[in-house]
């Protein structure tokens, strides 16, 4: 997928902007503050409906302003068509929106989306900023954040899982905290309804985790091994409810279902008794936890605690590796999750490199060089001639970068 057109109404310091854009290398510079950043954010949460900077959808629209807005006019490169989609956010109480909500609303070809998940995957987007070189010594929501978007970008599909299960947990945590920290009080027929549903999603959302971080860590590992020159290994343990991933593959290996699983081969009845035993585990796990989860007043075991154990040379590098080493890693995850959708998905995502140049010393810049070409790519920068040079020997000759200047808040191309 190729973006052609974007148009902005009143998204963060932008009221109004329309900027056609080119087909390969779009460079936007100019000095910090001056809205670059907003630029490639709204390209983002247009393209996933997710920030990269912010949960929050309120802190996303101009002060002063009832809402925003994000157009992208895209050019389908397998269907050769263009497509438009549109992500807005409207305040509550307000002319546009008179409910006492807030609500979002998405558009594919000018046709209201009723569901995220028919939404994403449509322009495929990959960001990698300076927030991301904090993955690997991070907190988990972080991880577990890049890692279901990942996935959502894939397999749409499972966002309906990860939506769901939040959903559960949240009533659930509800139910508990009606016990008030009193395990006398404890009504197991309640929590059983709960319980039930939450271990079948889990057990779901675990089958695809597990996949996907087995594909992930054999990426990022090729990767790594670049940029390190062979002298480091890294791989990426997935960590999940006790025992889970175990039972998982053990199940998988003794039916001699492994590969056709990992290869997503593995037809709906074999994934259904797989996914029964793993949820009766689940279940077990669960119940076991009550009286800990009613004292502590909150679920305190699933899979929203789930985590990614990112290790060099089989040492977690939670507690050891240096700083160079972390930005290594965090350059083949994200390299790792350009492979992966280029290979599962029709179209290829865009790549959007938010001031990350100068955060990455010049063995890693070239190695995210190297990752980056046929892509369409949106870089921002303070310095034109600085990524000129850094560009020079990978572009090809026919390839000429678009640059657009931004300055108080106004983008203007130039050439």
């Amino acid at each position: 997928m190729i973006i052609k057109h974007i148009s902005l109404d009143n998204y963060r310091s932008y009221g109004r902007l329309d900027l056609d854009v080119g087909p390969s290398v779009n460079i936007v510079y100019g000095n910090n503050a001056q809205g670059k950043t907003n630029l490639i954010e709204a390209i983002n949460v247009c393209s996933c409906t997710a920030s990269h900077r912010t949960s929050t959808d309120r802190e996303l629209v101009k002060i002063g302003e009832d809402g925003y807005s994000i157009k992208l006019l895209c050019h389908d490169e397998v269907y050769g068509n263009d497509t438009e989609l549109q992500a807005s956010y409207l305040l509550e109480n307000t002319p546009k929106n008179s409910s006492n909500k807030p609500k979002r609303e998405l558009y594919h070809d000018n046709m209201k989306i009723e569901r995220i998940s028919d939404y994403i995957g449509v322009c495929n987007t990959v960001i990698f900023a300076p927030e991301d070189l904090n993955l690997v010594k991070g907190s988990p929501s972080g991880r577990r954040k890049f890692f279901n978007m990942l996935i959502i970008k894939v397999a749409p599909s499972y966002f309906n899982i990860l939506n769901g299960t939040n959903r559960i947990l949240n009533q659930k945590n509800i139910c508990i905290k009606s016990f008030k920290g009193k395990t006398e009080n404890i009504d197991n027929n309640a929590l059983d309804f709960w319980d039930f549903s939450l271990a079948d999603m889990s057990a779901d959302l675990i089958m695809y985790r597990y996949r996907f971080a087995s594909l992930l860590s054999r990426k990022a590992a090729m990767h790594h091994s670049v940029i390190s020159g062979g002298e480091e290994n890294l791989s990426i343990q997935y960590m999940s409810l006790s025992g889970s991933t175990e039972l998982l593959e053990r199940s998988l290996k003794e039916d001699g279902m492994y590969d056709r699983f990992m290869e997503g081969r593995l037809s709906e009845g074999d994934l259904s008794g797989i996914k029964r035993i793993l949820s009766d585990h689940i279940l077990q796990k669960l119940q076991n936890s009550r009286k800990n989860d009613v004292e502590k007043g909150i679920s305190t075991i699933g899979v929203h605690r789930d985590d990614l154990d990112i290790k060099l040379n089989g040492l977690s590098m939670r507690g050891f590796s240096s700083q160079g080493q972390q930005r290594s890693a965090s350059l083949s995850l994200k390299l790792a999750e350009l492979e992966i959708i280029r290979e599962m998905v029709s179209n290829s995502p865009v790549l959007l490199l938010d001031d990350v140049f100068s955060e990455l010393d010049a063995g890693r810049r070239t190695s995210l060089l190297a990752g980056m070409k046929e892509a369409q790519i949106f870089i921002t920068c303070t310095d034109r001639s600085y990524i000129e040079n850094e560009l020079a020997a990978f572009l090809m000759t026919d390839v000429k970068p678009n640059y657009y200047r931004v300055e108080n808040r106004t983008v203007l191309p130039e050439v």
